[in-house]
């Protein structure tokens, strides 16, 4: 495998979480398909399971990291 093709797959992964599907009634890989909202405490996200292609919103409680200013 090619590094640029490495990277682009490392890169699709890191948009994944492996959450419960309701539809499924399993563990399976979501895609992050949308951002709907930035909190101070963390982001909430659409995502996508990657196996019934079902939609769900999802927290992500990791604090978003400060945008830089430009003076």
């Amino acid at each position: 495998m090619e590094d640029d093709e490495l990277s682009f797959l490392e890169e699709q992964l890191a948009g994944t979480e492996l959450l419960a599907c309701v539809t499924c009634g399993e563990d399976t890989l979501h895609a992050h398909l949308e951002v709907l909202e930035v909190y101070p405490v963390g982001t909430e996200l659409l995502m996508q399971c990657t196996r019934c292609q079902t939609e769900r919103m999802w927290m992500d409680w990791t604090p978003p990291k400060p945008k830089a200013y430009h003076n």
